[in-house]
């Protein structure tokens, strides 16, 4: 072979490797063109009338634990879920912060703000979960971006995060100093954290009710309702007869108030004003039980009894002492709502 051969065959080689390279990054270009057109069309089936909700659970994970928490919370919630994704995805080695990686790198530089992958519309939403793991006992410098690109103005933010032992006081106080943020004290969550944890917090939440209760169907079939006792809520479950499902209907119409006195040191009891069905069973109440009583009066137990009552429901993750501190020796006033 001469040396004239030799070159045009080096150049073709050249060229073709050259065209094989082109032909590659077009590919993982179309690819990452996909990629956003398939999840914002997921965004796009989240906004839809269909799966119109008032709460969202919008969150950050680099490894997968914020990630179980924030699918535990929309389930509890029953909110939609749209994830924060990193144009640059984080790998094993960005996360090493034994080392100079990269997330390190991002925490300690002030300007720091990772652009994210996907598009964020929060505009039809009045509450947002957001959700985050703690680095450098703050939020992740792509939840800066998030602040500093979308509209929160009129929304109420309920933090949680994920760590192995910071707290989450100091990005609560990130999240503040942005003046239209509304954030609520929030709450840390870690790989141990269970579905049963997610739910106890969920319940102690002072929040609107029709965020936090989950509908079984549109028409009658609720599960769930609260009561708000000296400026707490209260979430309780209901039985399954046909007093509470009428006291449901009742509670259609708008919120219920009783103005309940004590009685013999064990219940709360007040006029409804209206009639229920009953369906009275000689049972011994508990703590926390919701009673309805000849029909018109409903009584909230603190302490037990025994007669022949019709229950309609219970107050969750409340303990007898905890229910006696707040419902206190006097009069109370509950407002019952679904």
């Amino acid at each position: 072979m001469n040396k004239q051969a030799i070159i045009i065959l080096i150049i073709i080689v050249i060229v073709m490797t050259l065209g094989i390279f082109i032909f590659i990054k077009h590919v993982e270009k179309n690819k990452d063109l996909k990629n956003i057109e398939n999840i914002n069309r997921k965004s796009e089936d989240i906004y839809s009338k269909e799966n119109k909700k008032d709460s969202v659970v919008l969150y950050f994970s680099a490894t997968g634990t914020t990630k179980r928490v924030a699918e535990y919370i929309k389930e509890e919630t029953d909110s939609n879920i749209i994830e924060i994704i990193s144009k640059e995805k984080y790998t094993s080695d960005d996360l090493n912060y034994n080392k100079n990686c990269r997330a390190n790198s991002e925490q300690n530089d002030i300007n720091s703000r990772p652009e994210i992958f996907n598009t964020i519309d929060i505009s039809d939403y009045k509450i947002i979960y957001l959700g985050y793991p703690i680095w450098w006992e703050d939020v992740p410098k792509i939840i800066l971006t998030l602040l500093e690109t979308t509209d929160f103005a009129g929304k109420t933010v309920i933090p949680f995060c994920t760590s192995g032992g910071s707290s989450i006081t100091k990005s609560v106080n990130t999240l503040n100093s942005y003046k239209e943020i509304n954030c609520k004290d929030g709450k840390t969550f870690n790989s141990r954290t269970t579905k049963e944890d997610v739910k106890l917090w969920i319940n102690e939440l002072n929040i609107s009710n029709s965020s936090i209760n989950k509908v079984k169907n549109e028409e009658s079939n609720i599960d769930i309702i609260t009561i708000k006792v000296n400026n707490e809520v209260l979430n309780i479950k209901l039985e399954n007869n046909s007093s509470a499902k009428s006291f449901v209907e009742k509670l259609k119409e708008g919120d219920i108030t009783v103005d309940a006195h004590d009685y013999s040191n064990f219940e709360k009891v007040g006029e409804l004003g209206f009639d229920l069905p009953t369906n009275d069973t000689n049972i011994k109440t508990e703590a926390g039980d919701l009673i309805l009583y000849q029909g018109n009066k409903i009584v909230l137990y603190y302490d037990t009894n025994t007669w022949n009552f019709t229950k309609i429901g219970k107050v969750q993750n409340k303990t007898q002492e905890e229910l006696k501190r707040l419902l206190g020796d006097e009069s109370v006033t509950l407002v019952f709502s679904i």
